[in-house]
């Protein structure tokens, strides 16, 4: 899901020894290669490669003296060599027709034929690969060959048309020209390539997810299309949906849904049929062009035909096949005979090892004749493409043979380890299965990427499906999909232990390579002939990829089934504990909060008790409270808090411990109860500190940091510090900027730095801040800020003078009330009726403070009780009843001394002195705000300390 940028980074410099050729600097101890100073993405097998050819520049470096230097001690089939040097030579932009750099020495070796020169230079100690983006980028390519002109015609129409879609049969080469021609539309898509692998599904339920995942969209929004549109449509973007045939119904819902929606993006679809969409603009992909018998007597002749090329060019790579003339005819009819398909094409070159020329073409003639068994209406050449493979199949040794059945249960890209241990049930060892890979990799059945230090493996779409016939038939491979599921539980339970330690980018960059297969085994383990309980344990394990990657619409859905299923069965009870408490987590990012939501809260808490888990017990305990303060039941949460922090103190567990009593104070803010509740905050507030490490373990101490500066400026504001509470706000929206912490600045945002804005009348603040929010919200879209940053949004316009905005004020509220997220919404309402009240409309602000009043009392927020009494009293005043006006004052007045709350105090004081100086009570009015006044010693810039000040200052001066 996220390809690699590589940047630069300031820092200190030292002399390394280092090699220079071309633009390329190769630092061996710091194992950097740099092009044109910039770190390039080289795996680890690459590198060693490259450091021993350079080192031997000019001399033949020998096949067994590469793998030593790359594997050393180990036996691996040459083609794990061949695979490593084309990634090489792709990083240093080389060819083998054509080299600059690396040149093969057939069926002997390599040759470095650059200039090389060693020096020691200085390099930047800083100088690393940058952590890698989140959109999906295309494949790397081998090289395309005879469609150059084909991506000249696409890229032209890319520029007239929004939807360009591909189609043609399997085998064509339609994956290949899209990716060739988004690399070379790149520069006019301001926001770049995202690349969609369709194959990774087989629901079409999951096309929205799979859009998501590959987009890097986070959060939970409530339609995965409609998010992605919202994603698409500020941006200039090339969006390439890959395979869509097997989910065509939803690719054709989505595609409508782009094309009427106004966006700069473009969309560019494969599909072996047309989606049919209005605006389509389809183009037929035929076979490259083979030379007819006779118009290729020499190899200059040969070379004019592009199905010639791809053939001469592949033999070379895997076969070190030098054409000659003596071949042109041979290979020529060996092109005519595969319908010029280039994977067919492929799978023949790959062949020539074993082979001559003339062999193979004899070979082929005899074997054209299958057709692929059971599929009706199969178009010609996609008959030749699959009788093609099954040829290389059938020339395959009876172990290899097994061993490419086996792989079709993969989904995506695995590796050595994985296919192991899912052949061992077949009767094959490792050895026989790391051969094997090599060999098939060489005959083209399977393709390979080095990545980091291993290779990832993965059979194409066309091959897949041929080679899961092969399994199903085989009773050898009858246990192959259970093994698969048993393997990938055992990759997601290991996920869960790494997740603490690992780097979070390199885990999330692993972990989410396996979500295809994720999607298999849970298929298969939930279907007939499977294993629903193995199909729970998958679901818990996933549960922290899906929390990581914010799936959450899928892991809402997949949460729900197997809860649901283990409700059935028998199954441990911690483990529903783990699915209740994740369902609850993900319901809790709904746009609107619901009674299953507390459902699967209370079925967690009893599921964990039942268990006798402490840990699920005070987990699910904080989660149901979160949970409660959102829909504003906050004595419940207390209740509940303090449950937990019961049990965390008995278990001694200090992160329990704190989590609990954070969340403990914080309610008891809302209640009221700021003696209880401050001291507890600053005990957090000090105890947490910015850790420069980038582990999970690191992480989770920076959200803490931040999770507790955004509870406590609520309260050091309410208790008269405002700059105080300002600046914590501050610090945490910055801290999860700096930490890429989306959610939790989110947070950050909406509970502390835009209210604190608000409420302090620093307009410029809350402006910048709203922004942030909203940028945020397209990062990681969490429905229930949307209406939050709506709200805010809309009082900033007030205050700045449009009377228009009042009505969008009162329709966030609106929306925050039909969703269930009623935290606050007492003081949201009673800031609508003070905008009311500005513009005269007294009877509907009347009905809105009811409303606050109504509100706080229902859900025990007594911390805005008195704010919301002044505003009442506000409401009576200009509906012309000052003596109620007065007494409502006093009790405000009461209220927020009774709670601590000195702004709120502040306000009162100031309105009813205003009052007592109108009916000509200066000095009572002196004698109640003056005192109150000298209590603050800082916020002197913020509206309410400006307001009492130059009320002081005119009563003064006239008294």
């Amino acid at each position: 899901m996220r390809a690699a940028t590589e940047t630069l980074r300031r820092g200190a410099h030292r002399q390394e020894l280092s090699f220079s050729f071309g633009r390329f600097q190769l630092v061996p101890r710091r194992r950097l290669l740099l092009l044109d100073g910039r770190p390039v993405k080289l795996g680890g097998r690459a590198f060693e490669l490259l450091h021993l050819l350079v080192q031997r520049c000019g001399e033949l470096v020998s096949k067994d003296e590469l793998m030593e230097a790359a594997w050393p001690g180990t036996f691996l089939h040459d083609s794990n060599l061949k695979v490593n040097m084309w990634s090489l030579r792709r990083s240093l932009g080389d060819t083998q027709i054509e080299p600059v750099y690396i040149t093969t020495v057939p069926r002997r070796g390599y040759k470095f034929i650059a200039r090389v020169q060693a020096s020691l230079a200085e390099v930047d100690d800083d100088l690393a690969p940058a952590d890698p983006v989140a959109v999906s980028k295309p494949p790397l390519l081998r090289g395309i060959v005879g469609r150059e002109s084909d991506m000249a015609d696409i890229a032209d129409l890319l520029v007239q048309k929004r939807q360009v879609t591909l189609a043609g049969p399997g085998g064509v080469g339609k994956t290949t020209l899209a990716v060739a021609t988004a690399q070379s539309f790149a520069p006019k898509c301001r926001d770049g390539t995202c690349f969609v692998d369709l194959t990774t599904i087989s629901d079409p339920t999951f096309f929205g997810a799979a859009l998501v995942t590959a987009l890097g969209i986070r959060g939970n929004p409530d339609n995965s299309l409609t998010a992605v549109l919202d994603y698409l449509r500020p941006r200039q973007m090339l969006l390439i949906l890959d395979n869509c045939e097997h989910v065509l119904a939803a690719a054709v819902i989505f595609a409508g849904r782009f094309l009427e929606d106004a966006s700069q993006s473009i969309l560019l679809a494969t599909s072996r049929e047309p989606l049919g969409t209005a605006a389509e603009h389809v183009v037929r992909l035929g076979s490259l062009a083979s030379p007819r018998a006779g118009e290729a007597a020499t190899a200059e002749q040969a070379f004019r035909f592009p199905a010639v090329q791809l053939f001469a060019r592949r033999a070379a790579e895997w076969a070190d096949y030098q054409f000659r003339d003596a071949d042109c005819e041979t290979i020529a009819s060996i092109c005519r005979s595969l319908d010029g398909l280039p994977l067919a094409i492929e799978l023949a070159a790959a062949q020539i090892g074993a082979f001559s020329p003339r062999e193979l073409l004899a070979t082929i003639d005899r074997n054209l004749g299958f057709r692929a068994p059971g599929i009706e209406g199969m178009l010609p050449r996609h008959e030749t493409l699959m009788a093609t493979i099954d040829w290389s199949f059938r020339l395959l040794p009876h172990k290899e043979a097994k061993l490419f059945a086996l792989l079709s249960v993969f989904s995506d890209a695995f590796e050595a380890e994985d296919a192991a241990f899912v052949a061992e049930a077949a009767g094959l060892n490792p050895v026989d299965v790391v051969t094997g890979l090599g060999s098939l990799v060489a005959k083209s059945l399977l393709s390979a990427e080095a990545r980091g230090a291993s290779l990832r493996y993965r059979l194409l779409d066309s091959t897949r499906r041929y080679a899961t016939e092969r399994r199903q038939v085989d009773p050898a491979c009858r246990q192959a999909l259970r093994r698969h599921a048993h393997r990938v539980v055992a990759l997601f339970e290991r996920s869960e232990e790494e997740w603490n330690w690992r780097e979070p980018t390199d885990w999330t960059q692993r972990y989410l390579g396996y979500i295809a297969d994720l999607r298999a085994a849970l298929s298969w383990a939930f279907g007939e002939e499977g294993d629903p309980v193995l199909g729970v344990r998958l679901t818990v394990a996933a549960i922290t990829l899906w929390s990581e990657t914010a799936i959450l619409s899928e892991a809402q859905a997949r949460l729900e089934f197997a809860l649901a299923l283990a409700k059935t069965i028998e199954c441990d009870d911690l483990l529903k504990a783990k699915l209740a408490c994740a369902l609850g987590w993900s319901l809790f990012y709904a746009r609107k909060m619901s009674n299953e939501n507390e459902i699967a809260w209370l079925d967690a808490i009893g599921f964990a008790r039942q268990a006798g888990d402490l840990e699920y017990q005070q987990r699910a305990l904080v989660g149901f409270a979160f949970y409660l303060l959102q829909i504003g039941q906050v004595p419940r949460a207390i209740t509940y808090l303090e449950e937990a922090t019961a049990l965390a103190d008995r278990e001694r567990d200090l992160t329990a411990t704190s989590e609990a009593d954070r969340a403990l104070a914080w309610a008891r803010a809302f209640a009221g109860e700021l003696g209880k509740s401050r001291p507890v905050l600053d005990r957090l507030a000090a105890t947490y500190s910015l850790t420069a490490g980038r582990s999970r373990k690191d992480a989770n101490e920076v959200y803490r940091f931040i999770t507790v500066r955004f509870n406590l400026p609520f309260v050091a504001w309410m208790q008269g510090q405002a700059d105080y509470a300002a600046r914590l706000a501050r610090d945490a929206v910055d801290a999860a900027d700096r930490s890429g912490q989306w959610v939790s600045q989110s947070n950050a945002l909406g509970l502390a730095a835009l209210p604190v804005s608000l409420e302090t009348g620093n307009l410029d603040a809350l402006e910048s801040f709203t922004e942030r929010l909203r940028r945020n919200l397209e990062r990681e879209r969490i429905s229930r800020w949307v209406p939050v940053e709506r709200y805010f949004s809309a009082c900033l316009r007030d205050l700045r003078g449009d009377k228009q905005a009042v009505e969008d004020i009162r329709a966030a509220i609106d929306e925050l009330i039909e969703c269930r997220f009623l935290m606050r919404i007492g003081s949201y309402l009673a800031v609508l009726a003070r905008a009311l009240l500005r513009q005269g409309r007294i009877k509907e602000a009347r009905e809105a403070i009811t409303g606050a009043i109504d509100h706080q009392e229902r859900q025990g927020e007594r911390w805005c009780r008195s704010e919301l009494q002044r505003v009442d009293a506000m409401v009576l005043f200009h509906a012309g009843e000052p003596l109620r006006a007065e007494r409502r004052l006093q009790q405000a007045l009461a209220e927020a001394r009774a709670i601590g709350a000195t702004t709120f105090e502040l306000r009162v004081a100031t309105d009813l002195a205003r009052q007592w100086i109108a009916a000509g009570r200066r000095d009572k009015a002196i004698r109640l705000l003056a005192p109150i006044h000298q209590k603050f010693t800082e916020g002197f810039e913020t509206q309410d300390l400006v307001a009492a000040s130059r009320l002081l200052h005119s009563a003064r001066g006239t008294g």
